[in-house]
């Protein structure tokens, strides 16, 4: 019986060690090219720091990597869900620019059971109804940053608020659900094509005629460089104050953007002046590769990767051990550069919302100086609607 006992400890171990990938198959999937192109681009950066860091490797498992560029396109992005489940077989993706490649394309990659790692994107439905156990995303909820700085406004007392944003998923949900949480008078949501009106002449008429205290927008990489420079343009910068998040002035954009971003504020989970190691590592690793700060969105997708490499160290590499590599990366036991962070229920973050704005030092060089938080432990306003309980 002994003997028995010893062969099949032995067996067991054999079979645990046998079950150990030699190689994961990482997907990275974001929109190089189109309206976002620069941040898809910004992400690849986040990414290629992060598996420098770790020699190509996570949790000490080599990696082999499948990039694509999805273009900005749902229907792009469908095609190249199919391509990582049928040719790839990939284990794991992350990236994810988009919501409106993000919607199409995730439920495709969780029904043939590959992990998902969001970076960026973060749909309304994905944090509530629509959750779903092997889909983590270590950005937000798309509405966070939004909801936050609203709230933070009614505290500063703004009266009069106009909103506008990109015509798509990410602009209604954030738009949207920064006006249900505004108390003061809010005129909009004006929405506008993303991706091909670049013109807002008359939007920005209407602005003027409205008059407001200050306008709340989300205009993302290139239409955001258009909105700020319009809006200049047209006279309103020195009399409307402008607020939104941490996509639209940032280190890609000032050269194009100048002064007309001068005293945007902006709401983010992420600043290179928050003081912590990991944080100051990761600027300072950046800075030395690429000659400049970074920005969000690689400070995200670096976290994103820091978070699978602690998941398959803590499984030794046995991802096909599903229960525990799905316990390993809800405990997300890595140093984040945001500081505070936990997964809540659904597993999107738990995190601080900072506030930033646009400012221009004495050499002349424009940063994004940390001015303060707009909420502690933000908690994002759906998961109360994801099934899931752990």
């Amino acid at each position: 019986m002994r003997k028995f006992l010893l062969a099949a400890t032995a067996l067991a171990a054999a079979m645990a060690t046998a079950q150990a990938a030699d190689t994961i198959k990482l997907g990275f999937m974001v929109g190089k090219t189109g309206a976002a192109g620069v941040v898809g681009e910004e992400q690849q950066r986040g990414l290629d720091l992060a598996l420098a860091a770790h020699d190509n490797k996570l949790g000490g498992v080599p990696i082999k990597l499948f990039a694509e560029d999805d273009k900005g396109d749902p229907n792009v992005a469908v095609q190249l869900a199919s391509k990582f489940v049928d040719e790839a077989k990939i284990d794991i993706i992350t990236g994810i620019t988009g919501s409106n490649t993000a919607i199409p394309a995730v439920p495709t990659l969780l029904e043939a059971g590959i992990w998902v790692v969001g970076a960026l994107a973060g749909p309304q439905q994905f944090a509530g109804k629509e959750c779903h156990q092997n889909a983590f995303y270590v950005s937000f909820e798309n509405e966070d940053w939004d909801d936050a700085l609203a709230m933070y406004l009614n505290k500063q007392g703004v009266k009069s608020i106009y909103f506008m944003g990109a015509d798509y998923q990410a602009g209604w949900e954030k738009i949207g659900g920064a006006m249900k949480f505004y108390k003061g008078k809010a005129t909009g949501p004006v929405y506008t094509p993303w991706q091909t009106q670049v013109d807002l002449a008359a939007e920005l008429s209407q602005v003027r005629a409205a008059d407001p205290e200050a306008v709340f927008v989300f205009y993302p990489g290139g239409s955001g460089i258009a909105f700020l420079k319009q809006f200049a343009q047209a006279g309103l910068h020195d009399k409307i104050k402008i607020f939104s998040e941490d996509t639209m002035a940032t280190e890609l954009s000032f050269a194009a953007e100048g002064d007309a971003a001068l005293g945007v504020t902006q709401a983010s989970s992420w600043s290179y002046e928050l003081d912590n190691a990991a944080n100051k590592k990761f600027v300072a690793d950046f800075v030395a590769k690429y000659g400049r700060k970074p920005t969000i969105f690689a400070a995200l997708q670096y976290d994103a990767v820091n978070l699978i490499d602690s998941a398959v160290a803590a499984v030794h590499g046995n991802i096909a051990d599903k229960d525990a590599f799905r316990a390993a990366l809800r405990k997300a036991d890595f140093q984040s550069v945001r500081g505070p962070f936990k997964f809540s229920n659904n597993q999107f973050p738990i995190q601080n919302i900072y506030l930033t704005e646009v400012v221009k030092d004495p050499d002349g060089k424009m940063r994004l100086a940390l001015k303060g938080t707009a909420a502690e432990g933000w908690h994002d306003v759906y998961h109360d609607q994801c099934p899931m309980k752990w």
